[in-house]
Parts: C-alpha cells; sequence; structure tokens
C-alpha cells in the first residue's frame, strides 16, 4: 500500500510541475520567435492575436476591424497622344 500511494502522490506532483514547465517554454519560445520577428507566428494555430498593443510611434489601436483582401484591377499605362484635341 506504501509503494501505491508513494507513486500516486509523485503523480499527483509532476503533473502540476509538467504544466509549469510546458507553459514556461511555449513563453520562452514565443518570445524567442517574437525577438526574431517569426513571421510565421502569424499563421500558427497555437496563438491568437487578441490585441497588439506595442507599436511604432504614431500607431492608432483600432478596435474590431476586420481586413479584407481585394483584388486589384490593372490599369492601362497612359499613352501619350491627342485625347481630347
Amino acid at each position: 500500500m506504501t509503494a501505491l500511494g508513494m507513486f500516486l502522490a509523485s503523480l499527483i506532483l509532476l503533473v502540476p510541475v509538467w504544466l509549469i514547465w510546458r507553459a514556461f517554454n511555449n513563453s520562452r519560445q514565443l518570445e524567442r520567435r517574437l525577438l526574431k520577428g517569426d513571421a510565421t507566428l502569424l499563421d500558427d494555430d497555437r496563438y491568437q492575436i487578441d490585441r497588439v498593443t506595442l507599436g511604432p510611434a504614431g500607431t492608432e489601436l483600432i478596435e474590431d476591424v476586420q481586413f479584407v483582401a481585394v483584388a486589384q484591377v490593372p490599369t492601362q499605362p497612359w499613352q501619350g497622344g491627342n485625347h481630347g484635341q
């Protein structure tokens, strides 16, 4: 019974230690990737950008902005000539 009790106590202690280590390791990894300017963070499913709190001077925070990709229509280059004369 003593061996089983010690085993269960070890498990009860190891699970929180493992969770704390995992959170610390993830935080350290995120900081390293941010310092490198890792653009793959934008596509990483483990992280979600909730709010930008630090930016270059003049940066304005706008709440609940949705970005929409818009295709650009190619324009014809202006060719010289007598237009309207």
